[in-house]
Formats: structure tokens, sequence, C-alpha cells
């Protein structure tokens, strides 16, 4: 007779009562597919002459009950259906818990551990085993163009989960969220989000954060994805500073095109004619060596992409002189001038002052011939003078900064 036929033999032979459940078991279990699971199955032992004649565990299916494992103190254990994959954990007569590694989405179902006890008869309780599925995630940037109304820029997917997992959006840009559903064979669902916006290019390289939430996994899974939205060419000119005049050397301007993608073609022109011989386009600059009155007026860049084209112009007015030093020689003759004219100013104070202390001492002297001469006393006069001068150059009135000239004269005039 093989062991399972004298396990059932016994079974018939000992017990034919059934009795109010007394297992320790829960009812509910979920495990993830792919991972271990145990099922619990604790007999404490009430009695000390109590004994445990053998552990069964089944699964219930259509139409009988499927013996997965037995343990028998005597004869040990055995599986019938699935060996390796489903085994006893740390079997004995008190603690018969059952490891399934890996779990399998076929293995959910309702359990039963039953313990046949003598004298007692058949102990029996039942676990509610449900498996769940990771999804599998993915997020993906579609790209979009200007042109459209409403365009679709971003898809999030959690693929082939159980239950369906849950999808949401964390977004600056403003947008509508559509989702979609899909059940397969096997009981998993996938789960499809769609992301739409109506375009425009300050949505460019923006970002979305797709959030996957699922009870199989422990936390919340965030996915973060750069948008791209596609727009023709916005230009603007550079290199022009003011200051454009005759005989002045190796000028150039650029031309700036913010577009996605990036523009592939740049034209020069001028609107009141033919371009300046003087002028030589490469690319998206536009070098000038020598200017002259031909390079006056205004100039346009066109730059294209494959969404279409974008202009930018600058008005170049060229001067006959620099105007930042035009002023500067005339600024410096003014000072030197009004410098001299104070010295000299300052020269002829001290020498009448001079003439008229030597005056008032001879008239001193002649009243004073009567009367002993007195002590020889010494005149002294000093003349003091500071020249401060401010002088502003008024000629230069677009980007000079002021120019200031400051002088200061002494004179010290000793009259004895």
């Amino acid at each position: 007779m093989s062991l399972v036929g004298y396990v059932l033999f016994l079974q018939l032979v000992f017990f034919t009562v059934r009795v109010t459940p007394k297992i320790q078991i829960g009812d509910l279990i979920a495990g993830n597919a792919g991972e271990e699971l145990k099922l619990p199955c604790h007999f404490p032992g009430y009695h000390t002459n109590v004994n445990v004649v053998q552990v069964v565990w089944l699964k219930q299916a259509s139409p009988k009950a499927e013996t997965l494992a037995v343990y028998n103190p005597i004869f040990g254990t055995n599986y019938p259906t699935t060996p390796g994959r489903i085994t006893f954990h740390n079997e004995s007569s008190q603690n018969c818990i059952l490891r399934i590694d890996p779990l399998e989405l076929a293995d959910e179902g309702l359990y039963s551990c039953e313990v046949n006890v003598f004298p007692t008869g058949t102990h029996e309780s039942h676990i509610n085993l449900t498996v769940l599925v990771k999804p599998t995630i993915g997020v993906v940037a579609v790209p979009a163009d200007t042109r459209m109304a409403e365009a679709l820029v971003a898809t999030c997917t959690a693929a082939n989960g159980k239950p369906a997992a849950d999808i949401t959006w964390m977004a600056k840009v403003p947008g509508t969220v559509t989702s979609r559903l899909t059940h397969h064979p096997n009981r998993t669902i996938t789960i499809t989000s769609q992301y739409r916006i109506t375009p425009n290019r300050k949505a460019n390289r923006e970002t979305l954060t797709c959030l996957v939430s699922h009870k199989a996994l422990r936390d919340p899974v965030s996915s973060v994805v750069t948008l791209s939205v596609q727009y023709p060419p916005e230009v603007s000119i550079t290199g022009y500073d003011g200051n454009w005049h005759i005989n002045r050397r190796n000028v150039s301007l650029s031309c700036i095109a913010e577009a996605n993608p990036p523009a592939t073609a740049y034209h020069w022109t001028m609107t009141k004619g033919p371009v300046s011989e003087t002028a030589r386009a490469e690319g998206k600059h536009l070098y000038i060596e020598q200017v002259d009155y031909s390079v006056n007026g205004t100039w346009v860049c066109e730059a294209t992409n494959v969404l279409g084209k974008g202009n930018g112009e600058v008005t170049v007015v060229v001067s006959e002189v620099d105007s930042l030093n035009a002023g500067k020689p005339f600024g410096s003759t003014i000072v030197y001038v009004t410098i001299g004219t104070v010295v000299g100013i300052l020269f002829i104070t001290a020498f009448l002052s001079y003439v008229i202390v030597k005056k008032r001492q001879r008239t001193e002297d002649t009243k004073a011939e009567t009367k002993p001469p007195p002590a020889k006393q010494r005149n002294h006069i000093t003349v003091f003078a500071t020249l401060n001068l401010n002088v502003v150059d008024s000629l230069n009135y677009t980007r000079r900064e002021n120019c200031e000239a400051e002088a200061t004269v002494n004179t010290d005039v000793h009259i004895n």
C-alpha cells in the first residue's frame, strides 16, 4: 500500500467525526507572485494524552480538493502533486507551515489545513489566498507641436497587474487625463493613462511625473518624463551696439533662433535692397570687416526648421565719427585754457598786492622820519587760491560718461 493510501486508511479508521475547528490560522492572506509565501497551521496540543496522527494541506478545487502536502510523525512528509515548489516549513506535530516558493498566479484560491488528532478527531480550518501581481510600469513622452489645438504629450502604463493599479499625474503644465483598462485572460489588468495639453512654447522641456500605486508595491512608484513640444523659430538679432561709425572694423551680427527642433538654415537680407558687399554671411552670423554707409539700414535674419520660419530684425545707423570718443579732445582743450586763465589771474592778483604793499610802506617811512627808527619788521603777505574745475563734455550725449577735470593752483607771495 502506498503512503497516500495508508494515510487515507488511517483517516477512515481513526476518525469518523469532525468537530469545530481549533486550528490557529488566519482567514485571509495575500502574497506577491514570484515571491515566497508561508501559510501557517499551528496546533497547540490541548491535552497531554492527545496525539497528532497526521497533517494534510489541501487546495479546494472542482470537482474535488487537491492534496498538496501530508505530514505523518511516523512516515514523514509527502507531496503528491507539487514536489519542490510547495513544501513544509519546519514541520512538527504542533507547527506545519506550508511554504510556497515561488508563488504563482494559479496558486490563488481556498486552502484547508486538516489536523488528525487521536482521540478527538479531525480539526480543520481554511485560508483564502489572494495572489497579487506587481505591474510593469513605463512612461514615455510623445512629441507634439504648437500647430495642434490639443496634443498627447505623455503616456504612463502599469501593465499586467493584479488588481489594476492606480495612476495619478503631477504636473505644472495644465492638461487633461484619460485612462483605459485592458483585461487579460490570466486575470491581470493593464491600465494606460494619457496626458494631453494645449501645446505652447513654454511647455517644452517641462516635466511630468507619473505616480503608480498598487497593493503589491510597498510605496508608490514615480516616473518622470520631460515634455517635447516642437515650435517654429522665434528670432532675435544681437551684436549692434549703437556705435557703428565710418571705417569701424570687424563688427558682426548674430541671429538667435529659439526653436524645437533647432533651426537648420539662416538667411540674411536688408529691407532696402541687396545685401552690402562688405558683409559676409556665415550661417547664423553676419560679419562686416569695415563699416560704410552701405550697411546702414534694417537687417533681417530668417531662420527655418521643419515646422516653419521665423524672422528677426535690427536697424543699424551708421555715423560719421565715433560717438564714444568724439568730444574728448575738445573737452581737454577747455580744461587747459581755463587752467591757464585762472593761473594768470592769480599771478596778476599777487603782483598788484605786492605793489600796494610797497606803496603803503613808503608812505609810512616818510611819516616816521622824525621818529626813532623802529625795529625792522618783516612784512609777510600770503595769497592762496584753489581752483576746482568740473568740465562736462556735453557733446557726447549717447553713451559716454561725464568727463571730470580738477586743477588746483597754490600761490604763496612773500613781501619783506
